[in-house]
């Protein structure tokens, strides 16, 4: 069977409708205007291979589906493309954000280590030798008396006064 032109005017007439309607099923309106037509156009290319009218209509029916699903996986890449692009500019953000970065993050903790040393070197001398030994050094206060020659309750007295006078000192970090 061989369409002509007039014959493709009726049948394009009367199917488009139908086309139109389960098309619409599939996508919204403006997909399926290009639908419909780029399907008729395929109909129209192939239109000396179709044996009959019912092979007609399955023809439309089948491209009209095939298209659909091309244009929905479509929709689907672009999604999925413009989500792993937005996924990488927040990534971006957050490496080049000063609240994160690694660089500005090192600063920050040289400057804090800096602050923490000086507060540390103004303690009274058998202060600051408790709390090293104490907290650098991790010694047991029984060690820590054995080293300086004192008693334990001396060096809790040392370790507590070298505490309250860097909470004091450094109390402004508190703020930042």
């Amino acid at each position: 069977m061989s369409i002509t032109e007039d014959e493709f005017r009726l049948i394009f007439r009367e199917l488009y409708p139908q086309m139109a309607y389960y098309a619409l099923q599939l996508v919204d309106e403006d997909e399926m205007k290009d639908i419909v037509q780029e399907a008729f156009v395929e109909l129209w290319k192939h239109r000396n291979s179709i044996a009959d009218d019912s092979h007609l209509k399955a023809f439309l029916y089948r491209t009209v589906y095939n298209r659909a699903l091309n244009s929905l996986k479509h929709q689907t890449i672009v999604k999925g493309h413009s989500g792993i692009l937005e996924d990488i500019e927040a990534r971006r953000m957050r490496f080049y954000s000063p609240d994160h970065n690694d660089v500005m993050q090192a600063i920050e903790n040289q400057e804090l280590h800096g602050q923490i040393e000086t507060a540390i070197r103004r303690l009274p001398d058998k202060c600051r030798q408790a709390f090293v030994m104490s907290y650098l050094h991790e010694m047991k206060n029984k060690e820590i008396a054995d080293v300086m020659e004192v008693s334990v309750r001396t060096v809790d007295a040392h370790i507590y006064k070298a505490l309250k006078l860097l909470r004091n000192d450094l109390s402004y970090l508190k703020h930042k």
